[in-house]
């Protein structure tokens, strides 16, 4: 057994450390003894969740939109994917076309694709709806990510008051400069 007296002030100081941390973290976790009775009497008061909102975009585009309320932005998102992905498609379609038929040529299947006779511009044809079709998913994704900002960053601005009283006030000042010696001047002040 392990009862020795060199593990005795272990056992001690070991106890000690794990009630100070037990105590510790509930007082850092409810600061008022009572977090249950705080939700209970503020129900509305909730607070919105940026990290929500990124979550809910990053898994389905827009969701973070509806989450902020803010609805007129799904077509504007769902729309430019739906350009982007139509182009795709089209590229995709034209560089499997350009593909097959510039390996047809060099196997001598055929002399001439839609009125081109040189294999060269079918290889320049193909590696233009290669690089049409790349850079449509680079901008897909570009979208993907604004979309996911987006949610973030209007969850961050969701409960910002933009109260109706801002004022910029202007008005003449008499400043001391670093000489001692009086100079007139402006002062600008803006409230809100």
């Amino acid at each position: 057994m392990l009862g020795t007296n060199f593990n005795k002030p272990i056992y001690i100081i070991f106890i000690t450390l794990v009630l100070i941390c037990i105590v510790l973290s509930t007082k850092a976790q409810n600061p008022s003894g009572n977090s249950e009775k705080n939700i209970k009497l503020n129900p509305e008061e909730q607070v919105h969740s940026p990290h929500k909102a990124t979550m809910y975009s990053a898994v389905v585009p827009g969701l973070g939109q509806i989450y902020n309320k803010k609805y007129w932005k799904l077509p504007i998102i769902y729309g430019v994917a739906g350009v982007f992905i139509y182009a795709f498609d089209v590229n995709n379609n034209q560089y499997n076309k350009y593909k097959n038929a510039y390996a047809e040529f060099d196997t001598g299947k055929i002399t001439e694709f839609e009125g081109y006779t040189n294999k060269d511009i079918i290889l320049r044809l193909k590696d233009y709806h290669l690089r049409n079709r790349d850079l449509n998913v680079i901008v897909l994704a570009g979208v993907y990510m604004l979309n996911i900002i987006d949610a973030t960053v209007d969850a961050h601005l969701f409960d910002y008051d933009i109260s109706e009283d801002l004022s910029l006030n202007i008005q003449p000042s008499m400043m001391r400069n670093i000489n001692q010696q009086n100079a007139l001047g402006l002062t600008c002040r803006l409230s809100f």
